[in-house]
């Protein structure tokens, strides 16, 4: 909810009347079904928007909005409906999340009044503060209404907005047993592939309680042996349901950074930042992100990734120190045990096949000795590659020895959605896109450039470029 903009015309309004009442044929106006019908979850996420004005009437605001639980994130807030703004929209910054006024909303019961401030800003000129209730939905804040008044809230005026939020919440309720839009992260099973590379790393609780007293961790370790996995995996456990973003590259300029790490605060909604390849900082990045971990509150937590055997380019001894306070070292591939190796296949192999669309895949017990014994198989990445080139490639219910590839994977894998990276995400796109060209069209390049949309010439230049020709 950090990041909405509440534009004039609210989600749905581009709806026509007669599609309106092919969905509710009984209706005479949207606020009437609103009030006084029974409509399911989906039909509510239409009918808000188009009663939002007025019920923001009824309760005498100037402007206002509605949030609700976000259907493709559960662990975040979306607009629902909102009236009163111009065209580019309104942010309120107070309630981002993690800030006292959100935490404040959160944990209230009842709607109150926000008097206009230096804190609170609001919208229109005219506004004395701004009404504010969240909708509960068995103890949680599943959305929540403000509404900006021209006076101080009257008790009519709180009333009827309690009101409004309790027949939300029995919508959302109706039929939601246990959907997967309202589910919260505390409800997503455990990841045994964090769990083994944890125990692998010699993780102690004693370290996670650190981490959540200070606020900040670094795990070393060599490439692809899990670092990322195992900072998701320790977010997860124990700060579930709250957002986590991955930085890659920091900006070289002490401005940018700084600006850059509040930026990231908002979309991470103070959550978590996974800071990656932490030997490279310079020494103005090690100082601001020093002075930033010693900050007392409004700070998101942080997860550096470092790379071992690597040492850093330059040192800044209160960051270094830092590092070393809470630190957790995984070991490389060839460190592990074979049991290890094992355990760790199954769980890549359910994630690859959820991700492709292949719930019906299988995988034998020879090709999961072959993977572990593979010499191309270096590190985690390696073996997800070639667990996701054999699921690519099947033509049958299970995947067997005969059917993986013996030499080195080309890598095929999509980069996580947390990532900032844009380049790599396009890299990874262009090569799934031209590995599956590939695969359909036989390896015949004009085929295969026709299909995607390219000439000869830069299908060439890219296989190249990418290392898959």
């Amino acid at each position: 909810m950090s990041d909405v903009r509440h534009s004039k015309e609210s989600p749905g309004t581009w709806l026509t009347p007669c599609l309106i009442l092919n969905i509710f044929p009984s209706m005479l106006s949207a606020p009437e079904e609103f009030i006084w019908g029974n409509p399911n979850p989906k039909e509510l996420r239409i009918l808000l928007p188009l009663a939002f004005p007025e019920c923001l009437r009824l309760i005498e605001g100037l402007a206002g909005l509605a949030a609700l639980v976000s259907e493709s994130d559960p662990s975040s807030l979306e607009e629902a409906g909102s009236w009163g703004y111009g065209e580019d929209g309104f942010f309120y910054p107070f309630l981002t999340k993690g800030s006292q006024i959100r935490s404040r909303l959160e944990g209230s019961k009842s709607p109150f009044f926000l008097p206009r401030s230096g804190e609170v800003e609001l919208f229109r000129e005219d506004s004395l503060g701004c009404l504010l209730s969240p909708v509960l939905l068995d103890g949680k804040m599943f959305g929540f209404f403000l509404i900006e008044l021209p006076n101080e809230a009257e008790e009519s005026q709180i009333l009827l907005l309690h009101l409004l939020c309790q027949k939300v919440a029995g919508l959302l309720k109706k039929g939601s047993e246990p959907s997967a839009v309202y589910r919260t992260f505390e409800d997503i099973g455990p990841d045994p592939l964090g769990e083994l590379v944890f125990r692998l790393g010699n993780g102690k609780n004693s370290q996670l309680e650190k981490f959540k007293e200070s606020r900040s961790i670094c795990i070393s370790g060599p490439a692809s042996s899990g670092k990322k996995t195992l900072a998701k995996w320790i977010q997860k456990r124990e700060f579930p349901g709250r957002p986590i973003l991955t930085v890659s590259i920091l900006p070289e300029q002490a401005s940018k950074l700084e600006k850059a790490l509040i930026d990231w605060e908002k979309m991470a909604e103070s959550g978590t930042l996974i800071l990656e390849n932490s030997e490279n900082y310079s020494l103005a990045q090690q100082r601001i992100l020093f002075e930033y971990s010693q900050r007392k509150s409004g700070k998101s937590r942080l997860i550096f990734l470092e790379n071992s055997g690597k040492k850093p380019a330059e040192e800044f001894l209160y960051f270094r120190s830092l590092l070393a306070e809470n630190r957790l070292e995984l070991p490389a591939w060839k460190d592990w045990a074979k049991s290890d190796k094992i355990a760790a296949v199954q769980p890549i192999f359910q994630e690859v096949c959820e991700l492709h669309g292949r719930p019906d895949l299988a995988l034998s017990g020879d090709a999961i000795e072959s993977l572990v014994e593979n010499a191309s198989c270096q590190n985690l990445e390696d073996l997800r590659n070639a667990i996701e080139e054999a699921v690519l490639n099947s033509g049958s219910g299970e995947i067997r020895n005969s059917d993986l590839k013996k030499e080195g994977s080309k890598g095929i894998s999509l980069p996580d959605p947390e990532d900032l990276d844009l380049r790599k995400a396009v890299e990874a796109v262009e090569r799934q896109k031209i590995l599956l060209a590939d695969k359909l069209f036989g390896g015949n390049q004009i085929r295969m450039a026709k299909a995607l949309g390219i000439s000869r010439g830069s299908l060439q230049y890219k296989l190249k470029n990418l290392g898959l020709g």
